[in-house]
Order: structure tokens, then sequence, then C-alpha cells
């Protein structure tokens, strides 16, 4: 993993979503004495060398990477084998072990004496390219040079999948595998996992007292919840579908949490959206906790709708863990999104401002009232999508790849503990 994307907690705010899905891997294959660590990969432009210490994060074994992009591929794949080396001799480990790629940044750096596998959290440069137009694709990587390199090396890991035997996808989304698949990947070592969605068996209080009257006092509250204020999450739309639906006299009031407390760039952004006459019914606060995300949630069941406008979701965390907690979600009505096909059709809207006031405003009217939609929702849902489903799905898949990988090496005992 990236080394900035692993908080000291789960009680420290993701600085982006993919964090959350890493950590159910990794709880997952910890309870099941799969784990040797975590490997921390962290860039560092003045090296001429990677540098590999061992270090305690969250309680966690983990193997700092440092390098830089500049460094020629077989220096970082020894050193991410050395990486790899070091957590096993932590733990005594010997044999055959694979290493687990949170994304695909380095996978054109992998090893080849290790068998992995891979989820693919980015968007892939090359689809998102297909379906907008260039000035787009760099805002939402960033710029031009960002989406670049990240193509280059999105290029790498597709191309080490294709061509190894031993290298195996661990699928989050049918979007994902859809992509993979046309670029030539075997299909027949990409296996899917179900979301995986751990509630809260109590929740927290909401304890920014600000946000909380906020929300409590709102007749109708639209809201959503991200880690960044990006290009893909689209929060212009619900703040332009919230105020459209302002002025047709529903009392609502607009909830926008997201990005860093020290960075307002993008808030500031969205509150000079809100004409004069709404801006006491709007508020944009920074991302919260995912304990404060869960109180928020409980805060909100009654009166809230949570909102996901994105643009291009390779899954969707967010929204689900809304929607299971009991929130009345609405999902955009795009092929572009993968946690779309989780929610029934009377819960989605077409991708304009006017297709989510509509939606708004006939849940709005409804004799039923948003707390019991939410209820409906979270019973549609919850039948697909459980923390154990997912742990399910994935110690399925690991047992599969570990097999295949002692065929094809057929020269390491492979036992239960020994897999990872």
């Amino acid at each position: 993993m990236n080394n900035k994307y692993f908080p000291e907690s789960e009680l420290v705010p993701a600085n982006v979503g993919a964090t959350s899905f890493s950590h159910s891997v990794l709880r997952c294959l910890q309870r099941a004495n799969l784990s040797a660590g975590v490997i921390l990969y962290k860039r560092d432009e003045e090296l001429d060398e990677p540098r590999v210490h061992i270090a305690f994060r969250s309680g966690l074994i983990c193997a700092i990477l440092e390098f830089n992009f500049r460094m020629g591929r077989r220096t970082v794949s020894l050193a991410i084998a050395k990486a790899a080396t070091l957590l096993m001799a932590e733990h005594g480990i010997t044999g055959q072990v694979m290493i687990y790629y949170q994304t695909d940044a380095l996978l054109g750096f992998h090893p080849e004496e290790f068998a992995c596998c891979v989820t693919h959290h980015g968007p892939f440069v090359h689809d998102f390219v297909e379906t907008f137009s260039a000035d787009e694709t760099g805002r939402a990587f960033g710029d031009a040079n960002k989406a670049l390199h990240l193509f280059k090396h999105q290029e790498l890991g597709l191309s080490k999948v294709r061509s190894s035997k031993h290298m195996f996808v661990l699928q989050h989304s049918h979007l994902q595998r859809e992509y993979l698949v046309s670029r030539g990947v075997d299909e027949q070592r990409i296996h899917a996992v179900r979301p995986p969605i751990t509630l809260p068996k109590s929740p927290e209080i909401l304890q920014d007292e600000k946000l909380r009257a906020f929300v409590e006092e709102a007749e109708l509250l639209v809201f959503t919840a991200v880690a960044r204020l990006d290009y893909f999450k689209n929060v212009e739309l619900l703040v332009e579908g919230g105020i459209q639906a302002r002025k047709r006299g529903i009392p609502l009031r607009i909830l926008v949490v997201g990005d860093r407390p020290e960075d307002d760039v993008m808030r500031e952004r969205l509150r000079a959206q809100v004409p004069a006459e709404h801006e006491a019914d709007f508020m944009a606060t920074a991302k919260l906790s995912k304990p404060q995300l869960y109180a928020l949630f409980n805060q909100a069941r009654p009166n809230g709708i949570f909102v996901c406008s994105s643009r291009y979701e390779t899954l969707g965390i967010t929204p689900l863990e809304a929607a299971l907690s009991g929130v009345c979600t609405l999902m955009i009505d795009s092929d572009r999104v993968e946690a779309r096909r989780f929610f029934p059709s009377a819960y989605r809207f077409l991708p304009s401002s006017i297709g989510l006031a509509d939606v708004i405003e006939r849940m709005y009217v409804s004799h039923q009232g948003v707390e019991h939609m939410g209820k409906e929702l979270q019973r549609s849902i919850s039948a697909d999508i459980s923390e154990e489903k997912f742990e399910r799905d994935t110690l399925s898949a690991w047992g599969n790849f570990s097999r295949v990988a002692q065929r094809l090496s057929g020269q390491f005992p492979v036992t239960e503990d020994h897999v990872a």
C-alpha cells in the first residue's frame, strides 16, 4: 500500500476510499492467520537507491520501502522482494508466499519469484479516456502529467498480469472485470468478492456540535460524504440538484462532507455555487473518521437522503455503508458507477440536477417518508452484502490462487499458515 494512505488507526479519516477496502482484506487475512505484515511504499525523489526497513504501524509489522519511479525496474523489484523476505523472517515463514497489491501502482515492478494478487482500485486511465475527454481526464487525475504517469504504470502492471500465470486479480467490481478481460487478462485468474461492509454494533454520538445541530434541525437533509472532493465524485451535481429542489419549495438542507480540514479549496468552491438566499441551509465540512461517519448516518437516518453523484466509481463503498445503515440513499443511474447494480430503480436518479431534484421531490411528498424508504433499501441490499460474505469470497479466492501457484511452482509445499 501507499504509505500515505495507511493511517495510524481506523479512527483517522482515510485519505482515499480504497483504504477501507484494504483494511477489510487485511483483517480477513489476519483472522485466518494468513498475514505476514504490510509493505508500505513511500516515494522519495532524493534517493538514488531504494531503502527498506521494518517499522510498527497500527500495531502491525510493516516493511517501509522508500524509492522513486526513476529507479530501474530490476532495482525496485529487488527491493520489494527484500521487503517481503524481511516480513517472512519476522514471522519465521519459509516456502511459498503471495504478495497482495492494494493497487497496481507497483505491479510493473513485481518480483517474478513471488505469486501475487491485485485489486485495481484506481480508475483505469485508458478506460476513463474512452468515456471522457482529454481535458476531463486531466482534471480527474490532477493534471495531464499525472494522468500520463498513472497510465504508464497501469499499462506496465496490466502487461504483467496478462503474461504471468501466477498473478491473480481479487475483483471488487464488474467494471474492473470487464475492462481487464477486454485487455486480454485470463478470466480464470480473476475472482470476485462482494463489498466489505462492517456495521458498528453501537454507533458513536456525532461529536461536532455544529454539524449535529445542522442535521437534527433539518426537516429534510440531502447529503454526501467522500474522502476527496475530486472530479470523480461530481459533488457539484448534488449541490445543483439540492438547490433545484429548494426552488420547488422543498425545505431541505444540503450537507457536503469531504477533504482534509486544512484543504478548504473545493468546499469554498461549492459554497460559492450556492445562491445567497440558500446559504443558511448549506454546510460543507471536512471528512470524518469511520466511527464518526457512522455516527452521521445514525443521526441522519430519520430525515436524511444520502446521494452518490459520482461520474466514475469502480466500487463506491460509502453509499453502500449509508444504505446498509438504514439511510435512504440515492444512486446516480450510470453504468460507470459500480455500486449502482445494488440499488433498485426507485433509488436511482438520472444524471442531471433536474433528475436528482425529481427523485428528491418524489421521496419528500411520499406518504412513506424517507426513514421507511431507508429501511426498505437496507433490507434489499443486506441480502447481498456483509462482512461475512466478503470474508468467505476472499478466502475462497485466496485458496484458489494458492493452489494454482503451488501447482505452477511444483516445488514448495503450501500449508494453510504459509500462503500469505
